[in-house]
């Protein structure tokens, strides 16, 4: 079956973030976290590859789409996260895989499994998210 996926999963909520990870971990997903925008793009220079970002539309400070374009740019699957009805029209109008918070566990295993699909990373970690 190969190596575990890698999954990246940013939130500004330390309760959501834990939960996401313990769900994901459940399921034999490798997981790392980070509270912000710049501690995730941090975590993307170093040298442990990420197969998927889940990635909070709405944290302080950042414009979560914004960087969800970016990481898609780079060719890393992302999938977007919000409450926020705006904040999920925004990420379905820009093509990203989204999922509305408040979600089931097998609805993010099923939402990070397309991007896995669909996404095209070939494992290089971008140079620069700025």
């Amino acid at each position: 079956m190969g190596q575990p996926k890698h999954v990246l999963v940013v939130d500004d909520d330390g309760d959501v973030r834990d939960v996401i990870v313990a769900l994901l971990e459940e399921n034999n997903f490798r997981v790392s976290s980070a509270a912000s925008g710049s501690l995730m793009r941090d975590f993307l220079q170093t040298a442990d590859p990420v197969d998927c970002v889940v990635l909070d539309a709405l944290m302080p400070g950042e414009a979560g789409i914004s960087l969800a374009l970016k990481l898609k740019e780079f060719g890393l699957p992302v999938v977007v996260i919000s409450g926020s009805q705006e904040a999920m029209e925004r990420a379905m109008e820009e093509d990203l895989q989204s999922l509305p918070k408040p979600f089931r566990a097998k609805e993010l295993y099923d939402a990070i499994n397309v991007a896995l699909s669909g996404g095209s990373s070939d494992g290089d970690m971008p140079d620069r998210l700025e």
